[in-house]
């Protein structure tokens, strides 16, 4: 029962560093225009998936702090069982 635990405990970690690539991913097909507030210019492909993910991290970086030390935390947990 616990094995399952720290083993959800390290997709939970995953999660937070998979995400924004997903949103980059996603914005590079649909387009991304970053903090537009007026006549906004839509960019796509490798540009708006780097801008993305840019503007991602700096806004949740904290989100990437969690994830690793759940991470760390989860392997450190299964390497002792």
């Amino acid at each position: 029962m616990r094995k399952k635990w720290w083993i959800v405990l390290l997709i939970v970690g995953i999660f937070p560093l998979i995400l924004p690539l997903v949103y980059g991913i996603y914005n590079s097909i649909n387009g991304f225009s970053g903090l537009c507030l007026w006549t906004c210019n839509y960019d796509y492909g490798f540009k708006a998936l780097i801008g993305s993910i840019i503007l991602y991290s700096f806004l949740f970086w904290p989100t990437y702090i969690i994830g690793i030390v759940l991470i760390f935390i989860s392997v450190k947990k299964l390497k002792n069982k």
